[in-house]
C-alpha cells in the first residue's frame, strides 16, 4: 500500500514542536509582531534543533559532525523541516546563516559538560549560551528597520543587543538552578568549585537528593542573582527599545517568573521540572505585555 505523502508545511512542523502546552513560547510568540512570529517560530526551531545535540548524541565524534552538518546546511539551505520554514518565513534574508557560527561554536562547547572553578566562569558560560540566540533573534527583528540606519542608531541598536544578551544570559542561570538535579543525575555539574565549597555539596549529593537545605540556599543564591540582573536590564531597556524587541523581554519576564516560584519552594527541584507556564503564567505575561506598551 502506498504511503501518503505528509501535507504538514514546514512552519506546521515547527508549531507541531513548539507550541505546545509547557513551552514559554506558546506564551511569549503571539505578543510578537504580526510579521515576525512566522519568522521567531522558524528561528527558536532552528536554535531548537542545533541546541539539543549534546543531550540526544553520546558520541561526542558524531555531535560534533552534526554541528558542522548544521553549520553546512543553513549555508546550503538543506531540506530540513526547521530550515524550511526558517526560509519560508523570510528570516534567512534577514539573517545571514553565518551568524548562527556563535551558537554552533557555543553549543560545541556543552558536548562534554564544562566544569568551573569561579563563580566568574559560570556567569561567563551563561552568557555564552544564551547570547548568540538573543542576538540572532534581536538581529531579526531590527534587521529590516536597521536598513539605511545612521551610525548613531547602529551604536544605540548594540547597546540594546547587549542586554538582551544580559536578560537571556540571567535566565539561562535561572533554569540552570531550576535543572540543578536533573542534571546531577545525568552527570551533568556547572555548579563551580567556588560555590560547591561555599555550600558544602557535591554533584553525587545532589544526584542522591542529599543536603536538602544546603541545595535550597545555593539555588536561591543563583536566582537571587540573577533576578537581579533581570530587573537591572528591564529598567534601563524601557520604552520603545523593549516594545521593538517585546518577545524576548517578556520571554526574560517568563523567567523572572520561574526564579520567584523557585525562591519560594526551592525544594521542588528535587521532586519536578518546575516551569514557568500556565494560566498564571500567561495572565502575568498579558499583564506585561500592557506595561510595555
Amino acid at each position: 500500500m502506498a504511503v501518503q505523502p505528509s501535507t504538514e508545511s514546514p512552519l506546521d512542523w515547527c508549531a507541531r514542536r513548539l507550541l505546545v502546552p509547557g513551552h514559554p513560547l506558546s506564551i511569549t510568540l503571539p505578543y510578537a509582531a504580526a510579521g515576525l512570529r512566522d519568522r521567531i517560530l522558524s528561528l527558536n526551531a532552528v536554535i531548537s534543533e542545533i541546541a539539543s545535540i549534546p543531550g540526544a548524541v553520546s558520541d561526542p565524534d558524531v555531535a560534533r559532525r552534526k554541528l558542522d552538518w548544521w553549520g553546512q546546511a543553513l549555508v546550503e539551505q538543506a531540506p530540513h523541516p526547521a530550515l524550511q520554514a526558517w526560509i519560508a518565513s523570510g528570516g534567512a534574508e534577514v539573517v545571514d546563516a553565518q551568524r548562527f557560527d556563535a551558537l554552533i561554536a557555543a553549543v560545541g562547547l556543552e558536548i562534554e559538560p564544562p566544569r568551573f572553578e569561579q563563580l566568574a566562569a559560570l556567569e561567563s558560560h551563561c552568557r555564552c549560551l544564551a547570547g548568540p540566540a538573543a542576538r540572532l533573534e534581536a538581529e531579526l527583528t531590527d534587521g529590516q528597520s536597521a536598513a539605511g540606519g545612521s551610525a548613531d542608531d547602529e551604536l544605540d541598536g548594540a547597546k540594546v543587543h547587549d542586554r538582551l544578551v544580559d536578560l537571556a544570559a540571567a535566565g539561562y542561570k535561572i533554569r540552570m538552578a531550576r535543572d540543578l538535579v536533573i542534571d546531577a543525575r545525568q552527570d551533568r555539574w556547572l555548579v563551580p568549585l567556588e560555590l560547591q565549597a561555599e555550600y558544602q555539596l557535591t554533584r553525587q549529593q545532589v544526584a542522591a537528593g542529599e543536603g536538602a537545605h544546603r541545595l535550597a540556599a545555593l539555588v536561591r543564591h543563583l536566582v537571587v542573582d540573577a533576578i537581579g540582573r533581570i530587573d537591572r536590564e528591564m529598567a534601563e531597556l524601557a520604552g520603545a527599545p523593549a516594545w521593538r524587541h517585546r518577545h524576548q523581554v517578556l520571554r526574560a519576564h517568563l523567567d523572572r517568573r520561574l526564579g520567584r516560584l523557585l525562591l519560594r519552594r526551592p525544594g521542588r527541584i528535587v521532586r519536578e521540572r518546575v516551569l514557568s507556564t500556565g494560566p498564571l503564567a500567561t495572565f502575568s505575561v498579558w499583564r506585561q505585555a500592557r506595561r510595555l506598551r
